[in-house]
């Protein structure tokens, strides 16, 4: 199994800070995966899912092993970074830095100039990694 293309959305706010979808094998795709920041700072990607009957979350697609869940966590997380650094999603620390709480040039920029979803295959991922 290959993860062949990863689109990146950002988020309002709150705890999740992207949206994802990807395309697995060039011939499947999980939409509504999320990137959260956890209680630590630290990234960690959540399967689809939704509320049932008796309001506890379930996921409705997940890997059935971890080392299958630790590629897509890793893949979305590598292209979630690459977004931020090419302020395609906003930087939750450039944020904070920005003065009196608004948003800084560089952030109303980029809202305007990616005003679309973001899409990544791995062949425009190597274009835009620096070298």
């Amino acid at each position: 199994m290959q993860v062949t293309e990863v689109r990146i959305s950002p988020a309002k706010g709150g705890k999740i800070r992207a949206f994802a979808s990807i395309v697995i094998d060039d011939c499947f795709i999980i939409n509504d995966l999320r990137v959260v920041e956890g209680r630590e700072r630290q990234l960690f990607v959540t399967m689809p899912g939704r509320k049932g009957r008796n309001g506890q979350m379930r996921d409705i697609a997940h890997p059935l092993n971890s080392a299958t869940r630790e590629v897509i966590e890793q893949r979305v997380l590598d292209e979630y970074q690459t977004a931020v650094r090419h302020l395609a999603v906003p930087d939750p620390e450039a944020e904070k830095k920005s003065r009196d709480g608004q948003p800084g040039f560089m952030d109303r920029l980029s809202a305007r100039l990616f005003n679309e979803d973001y899409w990544s295959s791995e062949a425009n991922r190597r274009d835009l990694e620096p070298e």
